[in-house]
């Protein structure tokens, strides 16, 4: 059920979401999502939010990257998947939530800052390791999470992939001069 709701939020949004599109596409009972969801919505959401999270934390580990354009190409190809995948149609459940929340809700919005962070976080480590300097590192690592974010949207508007193959390419242009003479 968790999985149908990051789907379905990430191709939706959280609003036009419902538990019983949950259940149609993940063929659980009716009685289940109140049994294993009793605050409701907003705890699948939450739910959505950790999984989405957690498979992209899972992914990004995997990254077999030693340069830092490794590792941002690592990062952009699990969302380009994503897009071929819905053909333009889906996007991120955790940017589904944070756009369909309102700032009332505290708990969902901790969770998706909590994600996105965890994203930022990695990313930052990652390219350090690969020899970019912290402080570069660490806004590189926000604006590829930003800049993937963002062309999510835009593709899901053109439904097609060129709008995040141009973010790639600009994010690759912010990869300190050192580290890319140093990969050539």
């Amino acid at each position: 059920m968790v999985r149908s709701a990051a789907l379905l939020i990430a191709a939706r949004g959280v609003n036009a979401t419902s538990f019983s599109d949950v259940l149609a596409d993940s063929g659980a009972p009716r009685g289940s999502i109140y049994h294993h969801f009793p605050d409701g919505k907003h705890q699948l959401a939450q739910d959505a939010v950790r999984l989405t999270g957690e498979w992209v934390i899972g992914r990004q580990r995997a990254c077999a990257g030693t340069t830092a354009a490794d590792v941002l190409s690592c990062f952009v190809d699990l969302w380009r998947q994503v897009v071929l995948a819905s053909a333009g149609a889906s996007g991120c459940a955790v940017a589904g939530v944070a756009i369909d929340s309102s700032p009332g809700e505290g708990g969902l919005i901790a969770v998706v800052r909590s994600t996105f962070r965890s994203w930022v976080d990695l990313l930052k480590d990652q390219l350090e390791a690969t020899g970019v300097p912290s402080t570069r590192a660490a806004s590189i690592a926000v604006a590829t999470v930003a800049g993937m974010e963002g062309a999510l949207i835009l593709c899901r508007a053109e439904g097609n992939s060129a709008p995040l193959d141009t973010v790639a390419e600009e994010l690759m242009r912010l990869l300190p001069q050192s580290a890319t003479a140093a990969e050539r």
